[in-house]
């Protein structure tokens, strides 16, 4: 029992000095986004550019994105009667980033996939593709905002 006790205290002790370190998220508030250029889909676009307004005035460093948003939907499904049931929606984002003081300069690809039902109503049909596209955005943007601050730590 006092055995247990001491070995439990031992391995606290000892794991927060494992040198785990969190990814210091306040590192892209450093940036200030001067020149954002989305090109493709008109929708996409405009959920992308709500999700990176990042301008934060006091930072001494600019960065300028060019972003390209690329939508592809295809069938994934159909049933006997040779009626779609599932549609696949693939969203691809290529970002090429430019810093402007270091006159450095860099990009990446990104891409999501996913499906969504067909109902038996059009505009069931119609909500399930917008829940889809929201959600898969969600996702890229996130995803953005790790993959531009990982790119931007190597410069």
């Amino acid at each position: 029992m006092i055995n247990n006790k001491i070995i439990v205290i031992f391995i606290a002790l000892l794991i927060p000095g494992c040198g785990f370190k969190a990814v210091n998220q306040d590192y892209f508030n450093q940036y200030k986004i001067i020149e954002l250029n989305i090109k493709g889909d008109a929708r996409l676009s405009y959920l992308l550019k709500n999700k990176l307004k990042l301008n934060n005035e006091k930072s001494d460093k600019s960065i300028k994105l060019n972003v390209t948003i690329d939508k592809t939907k295809n069938i994934r499904e159909k049933n006997i009667k040779n009626e779609i049931t599932k549609y696949q929606i693939s969203i691809t984002v290529k970002t090429d980033y430019y810093l402007i003081e270091e006159n450095k300069s860099g990009n990446f690809l990104l891409s999501v996939t996913g499906d969504h039902n067909v109902s038996s109503r059009y505009r069931e049909t119609l909500n399930n593709e917008k829940k889809l596209i929201n959600s898969l955005m969600a996702d890229i943007s996130e995803q953005l905002f790790k993959d531009l601050l990982i790119n931007l730590n190597d410069l």
